[in-house]
């Protein structure tokens, strides 16, 4: 049974890239194989999109599939009894494991409503398969706590997922001018049940997802682009079980084709992976700025002032108010790779880290 199951998956995808390659006008460009790479401190994420055959008049459909693989230190923030650990500033981190994984995805974006100025949707539907597969590397790392829990994914596995939403993008980014201005929105639904291949991992979960982009231009000029940006994140899980992986990221399809860390990560200055929890939230506001002159070849180097704000429920289902997360800092850089100086509030803790890119 399991090797037909696989066996439907590869049809899919072969019908998934026959239909995706029909011919077609596209409303604002060209229809051809566009390529994108995200990456990761020791890996890579590869993406193929194509605006193809359309399945509506007067809007587009683009259609979309992604590989991508990597060694990563994840986190896992809980003693054997289920309390929060929390780490030491000086000495062993009993909560970090080096995990090797590939991940996958396929998918479509249907548009909804057109954008005759932007050339774009700007109000699109989305339908995603994603999967990936996660080998614990227990030898390097065999005191780490996860695998002194009898939690059915510490050694790792197969999880599989499908997510569908709706997405809003009024944001225009101006390229000339280092800026972005506009907001971005969607809701979104994740669905994993155990039958879907989940089995040896025993995932068993739904979860609801809400993200809103806000981007606000404060001075435009030859030397100096200054700009507001937030973030909001709301994310809700639920389902007979919920593996480590969904409780320590954010849902959702902004950060395709991976996932927005949890309040560990999202909160600068607060380690991956921990406040994990099946209900969170978080805001991160920024303003930053641009020096502008080499942009033409491609440098601009960048200063970001942020606070970050979080909750989360503990692992209760009701978020915790009583205790508010809070970070700030200050980060500098060129391009994309940006120095942060973070301060965690809560635990008067000051650290420094190294960051492909803006935050969001």
């Amino acid at each position: 049974m399991p090797k037909q199951k696989i066996w439907w998956i590869f049809v899919l995808c072969g019908l998934f890239f026959l239909w995706s390659a029909l011919p077609v006008a596209a409303l604002g460009e060209k229809a051809y194989w566009q390529f994108e790479y995200e990456p990761r401190i020791w890996g890579i994420d590869l993406v193929w999109s194509r605006l193809g055959y359309p399945l509506f008049p007067g809007v587009d459909t683009a259609y979309f599939f992604s590989v991508g693989g990597g060694l990563e230190t994840f986190g896992f923030y809980r003693l054997p009894d289920g309390t929060p650990y929390r780490p030491p500033q000086d000495g062993e981190n009993r909560a970090l494991y080096e995990d090797a994984n590939l991940t996958w995805s396929l998918g479509l974006k249907q548009g909804l409503v057109y954008d005759p100025r932007r050339l774009r949707n700007l109000w699109e539907a989305v339908l995603v398969y994603h999967g990936r597969y996660d080998h614990h590397l227990r030898d390097w790392t065999p005191e780490a706590l996860l695998f002194a829990t009898s939690l059915p994914d510490r050694a790792g596995g197969f999880q599989n997922a499908i997510f569908a939403g709706i997405l809003y993008n009024g944001v225009d980014e101006e390229r000339e001018e280092w800026l972005k201005q506009g907001s971005y929105a969607e809701l979104s639904g994740e669905f994993a049940p155990r039958g879907f291949f989940n089995a040896a991992t025993g995932a068993d979960y739904h979860r609801f997802n809400g993200t809103v982009r806000w981007f606000y231009p404060l001075r435009t000029g030859d030397k100096f682009g200054v700009y507001l940006a937030e973030r909001f994140m709301y994310d809700h899980l639920g389902g007979a079980y919920i593996p480590v992986r969904a409780r320590t990221t954010f849902g959702g399809f902004s950060n395709y084709p991976g996932f927005a860390r949890g309040l560990g990560g999202s909160l600068r200055g607060v380690d991956a992976g921990r406040f994990d929890g099946y209900v969170k939230v978080v805001n991160n506001l920024e303003v930053r700025v641009g020096f502008l002159p080499w942009r033409e070849y491609g440098v601009v180097p960048v200063l970001v002032g942020y606070l970050d704000l979080g909750v989360t429920d503990n692992l209760t289902s009701r978020l915790d108010f009583d205790q508010v997360l809070v970070t700030t800092g200050l980060g500098v850089g060129v391009s994309g790779l940006i120095l942060y100086g973070n301060y965690f509030w809560q635990e008067n803790r000051f650290s420094l880290n190294l960051a492909l890119g803006l935050h969001f």
